[in-house]
């Protein structure tokens, strides 16, 4: 059966109310996607890593980087939240940062905007950072949660869309190195297709 073929079975398969869309929260639906898991164990290493994506966020703002850091590490395979404070060391402004437990049980912090907050690391161990009001497990709860994702939309930017057709290409590549098939890709097991920024769907094939 040529490839053009499969595909049209696996729209059928699919049916109309399998469709992709776009959350109502204007988070790309699926969002989240597995990439081969980072080696990374200890927290000297986790800090590292974070250090190491933190250019590719030049051009965000300080709540569109706290959502790409969490994105960039939950694709691949870390166990990471938000957490966000009303009353941020006592200055009446909300904040939110991140909630990192590596792979030995250890729980540490992660300021992606350590800089421009003027905190003493990116894995910062001072007490403000350790007190938080709400804790949100992924970008859909902390959206809900806070008014939408308008503010957290790193994916509109142009360096946004760059950095998501970068990982979507690396995706591909991990796909293909892998058993042969059709792959209709989704954000959980099983049968999915893949919205991206435009709204059109992806099929990703493997040959």
């Amino acid at each position: 059966m040529g490839v053009l073929a499969l595909i049209a079975a696996a729209f059928l398969l699919l049916g109309d109310d399998r469709a992709p869309s776009s959350v109502a929260s204007g988070v790309p639906d699926p969002y989240y996607f597995k990439l081969r898991a980072a080696d990374v164990n200890s927290p000297i290493e986790a800090i590292r890593f974070a250090t190491s994506i933190r250019p590719y966020s030049t051009d965000f703002t300080i709540r569109q980087r706290v959502a790409f850091f969490e994105w960039y590490f939950k694709n691949r395979g870390f166990d990471i939240s938000f957490v966000q404070a009303d009353d941020f060391k006592g200055q009446g402004n909300s904040h939110v940062w991140l909630k990192l437990k590596n792979k030995l049980g250890e729980t540490m912090y992660l300021e992606p905007s350590y800089r421009e907050m003027s905190a003493p690391s990116i894995s910062p161990t001072t007490p403000e950072y350790k007190r938080y009001d709400r804790q949100f497990n992924d970008i859909f709860e902390l959206s809900r949660s806070t008014g939408g994702s308008g503010s957290y939309a790193w994916w509109n930017t142009a360096a946004g869309r760059d950095l998501w057709d970068k990982n979507i290409m690396l995706l591909k590549e991990q796909q293909l190195s892998s058993s042969g098939g059709v792959e209709i890709a989704s954000s959980d097991a099983g049968l999915g297709l893949s919205t991206l920024f435009d709204g059109e769907p992806e099929i990703r094939i493997k040959i």
